[in-house]
């Protein structure tokens, strides 16, 4: 899948403006958080910010990997963004597939992750 790297950049939630869905890939022991458009951030277990951990705990704990694919093709990225789970997740995130994700992120932790300081 190191075809989408790189094609992924975060995207403003359809219904809350002040809400970005920020795709999420994991790979083994790394998460790889698509910041911006060209950027990631990558992290490890022990590295993830709380907050993305946080939802990343949740979306598992909901359990539901009936409508899981793997992406294939840059048309198929655009389905990371649309909430096939569940409406309870629509503001924290979903699963996508066995190594993607989607986080909905507040616009102040997303610039923190980018390395702007907000006080």
């Amino acid at each position: 899948m190191q075809h989408l790297i790189g094609h992924l950049s975060p995207v403003v939630h359809p219904k809350n403006w002040g809400l970005i869905r920020v795709p999420v890939r994991k790979v083994n022991d790394t998460y790889i958080v698509y910041i911006a458009d060209g950027y990631n951030r990558i992290y490890d277990a022990d590295t993830l910010p709380y907050k993305l951990k946080t939802k990343m705990a949740m979306i598992r704990a909901r359990g539901n990997d009936t409508a899981l694919f793997e992406p294939e093709n840059r048309l198929q990225k655009m389905a990371i963004y649309i909430n096939n789970q569940s409406e309870e997740l629509d503001e924290v995130g979903w699963r996508v597939s066995q190594t993607y994700y989607c986080l909905v992120l507040d616009r102040d932790t997303l610039e923190s992750l980018k390395g702007e300081n907000h006080e």
